[in-house]
């Protein structure tokens, strides 16, 4: 069973990295609204660990969720992360963070894929060892 919490430990990272990192201005400069959450779940896919992830809030679940997004750190897979490959994870997680404005001042958000330039940001910063403990 996936038991997932709110994490003030992650949103305090993410909200620095969200005033200190280039990548994510766009995050900085808008009304989105991100809540960050731990899980005790070891999730898993296509056989490979996966540590984190974002979630777009569909507008049938924001009665219940006040939020447009979620990021969840699944813990068990990160419980030898040092502080640092956390804020690379969060850092990645906050990359998937769309934000499309429009011209009236309103908002759109969706959930950004990664392409090539998101992976090299990542490893031009981080390097390709960031997730070994």
């Amino acid at each position: 069973m996936d038991n997932r919490r709110i994490n003030r430990y992650y949103s305090e990272i993410a909200d620095e990295l969200i005033n200190m990192e280039p990548s994510l201005q766009h995050i900085m400069n808008s009304n989105v609204t991100i809540i960050y959450l731990a899980s005790d779940y070891a999730k898993t896919s296509k056989g490979k660990l996966v540590f984190g992830q974002c979630e777009k809030i569909q507008d049938k679940y924001k009665w219940g969720i006040p939020a447009d997004f979620t990021i969840t750190v699944f813990e068990p897979n990160t419980a030898k992360f040092t502080e640092e490959q956390i804020r690379i994870l969060l850092h990645h997680e906050l990359l998937h963070v769309g934000i499309d404005k429009k011209a009236d001042g309103s908002e759109s958000y969706s959930i950004v894929d990664h392409d090539i330039e998101d992976f090299k940001l990542i490893l031009d910063k981080y390097g390709t060892g960031w997730s070994r403990t």
